[in-house]
């Protein structure tokens, strides 16, 4: 009995602290950061034209900033599927599944950059997306 118990209480815990959902603070974000960190912008503030639209500086000094590039444009799907993923998603059909119970929402109008992997995915409130590529400069 006392097995199972510590099952029901462990398990749960246990999945919630390995779960993929990582979301960072900019606070304590750095430029090896490997999770995505989350800024709420309006879709008009979004420039596709090649010129950074978005910077900020991370926790180790360095800064960021967010363009659109033409390759990762064209792979945006392959990004949009690496951040569902990373918040514990998974793909069925064309749908996104939580099976594990845990799964992080995106928001929709919100701006995801990953430092580490140097790309930023936006949700558009109409619930589709963009993806941007990502320099930090130390």
């Amino acid at each position: 009995m006392k097995k199972l118990l510590f099952l029901l209480v462990f398990i749960p815990i246990v999945i919630t602290l390995n779960s993929c959902a990582s979301l960072s603070s900019i606070k304590t974000a750095t430029a090896d950061t490997n999770s995505w960190i989350e800024f709420q912008m309006l879709p008009s503030q979004l420039l596709r034209n090649g010129e950074v639209f978005f910077r900020r500086q991370l926790s180790d000094g360095s800064t960021f900033s967010v363009f659109s590039d033409d390759t990762i444009d064209i792979d945006s799907g392959h990004y949009y599927n690496r951040l569902m993923q990373d918040f514990g998603w998974t793909g069925y059909g064309d749908k996104w599944q939580d099976f594990s119970g845990f799964a992080r929402n995106v928001r929709y109008g919100a701006l995801y950059v990953n430092p580490k992997k140097r790309i930023a995915v936006y949700i558009y409130p109409q619930r589709t997306y963009a993806a941007f590529k990502v320099t930090i400069k130390n």
